[in-house]
């Protein structure tokens, strides 16, 4: 049995060309890969930082203390202690207590940090204070 060549003549370097096309275009989907997971890690960070305001707007309220904002902060979520900063609205133990936490979320890859440097994450908590 005979093949027929209706499809036309095979060009000799057709593997070739596909070769190069997946070589121009695998940096850019490199990049594109890098900054999605980058995308994650900081939608992490501000996950992280919300969760740690609410516990920070906790201790303060239970136990009139501002000091205890920042040590609740950084026992709440794997932050780094350089990178954050608290601060406490509100006297203790009279009224309503306000936590703020900000973030500078660090950039992973060296790439993408040349062109979007760090991000700045924030979130506050409120709380009645007990007492």
């Amino acid at each position: 049995m005979t093949r027929s060549r209706a499809a036309g003549p095979r060009r000799a370097g057709a593997h070739g060309q596909a070769a190069v096309e997946l070589a121009l275009l695998l940096p850019l989907l490199m990049l594109v890969a890098l900054f999605l997971v980058q995308v994650g890690l900081v939608a992490r960070d501000q996950v992280m930082v919300a969760h740690s305001a609410r516990e920070a707007a906790r201790a303060v309220a239970v136990g009139n203390d501002a000091a205890l904002a920042r040590p609740a902060v950084l026992a709440a979520a794997r932050l780094d202690p350089g990178r954050v900063r608290v601060d406490v609205d509100g006297p203790p133990g009279a009224g309503r207590v306000t936590v703020r936490v900000e973030y500078r979320s660090p950039i992973r890859f060296a790439v993408l940090r040349a062109v979007l440097g760090d991000v700045r994450l924030s979130a506050a908590a409120a709380m009645r204070a007990e007492g």
